[in-house]
């Protein structure tokens, strides 16, 4: 039909068509610029509130004088840090809880085991065994186990521990054989 219009009616319709496409045009960029607007405000508006925090905050740094507690800090620090330095599993060469275990691993039945102490004195350790014995040869058979073992240097058992017939009360004193063999 655009065919049969005169050469008039064409140029009309022509730009009536141009005004149109115009209008559709700039309607669809102000609709995606609405959308992109509504879509991103909020993440400017979060950054700009987020920057002007930092700017305040790095402002309140950089205004704050010292207070003089930077040596009491410091002291803090260096104690702390000698605290762990003490605590390192690199320093621990002694292993009391090994001594332990190998004391337990050599009782026997009727020895009945109550309290362990460890000491430390000028780079010799002793473990002191404390418990109860049914009778004098179990305590006699435990002595000579822990003395057979290789583990300990000298196995101590005081003679009066061995006074009793029954329910024998006793301590035996223990040096570690590691201790011995670090000694020049």
């Amino acid at each position: 039909m655009f065919k049969l219009l005169t050469e008039e009616a064409i140029q009309k319709v022509s730009l009536e068509y141009g005004r149109r496409r115009a209008i559709l045009i700039l309607f669809a960029l102000v609709l995606v610029l609405t959308v992109t607007i509504i879509g991103l405000l909020p993440s400017y508006v979060l950054s700009t509130i987020r920057a002007r925090e930092v700017e305040e905050r790095t402002h309140i740094t950089n205004s704050m004088k010292s207070r003089g507690d930077e040596a009491e800090l410091y002291a803090w620090l260096t104690k702390t840090n000698l605290a762990l330095q003490t605590l390192s599993p690199k320093l621990d060469t002694d292993r009391p809880s090994e001594l332990i275990e190998e004391i337990i691993g050599e009782k026997i039945d009727g020895v009945y085991l109550t309290s362990f102490s460890w000491a430390k004195d000028e780079g010799k350790s002793e473990m002191f065994v404390r418990g109860i014995a049914k009778d004098r040869q179990t305590l006699l058979t435990f002595k000579d186990r822990l003395n057979t073992s290789g583990d300990f240097s000298t196995v101590t058992l005081p003679i009066s521990e061995l006074a009793s017939d029954k329910d024998i009360d006793f301590q035996i004193n223990l040096s570690s054989l590691r201790q011995a063999q670090d000694k020049p």
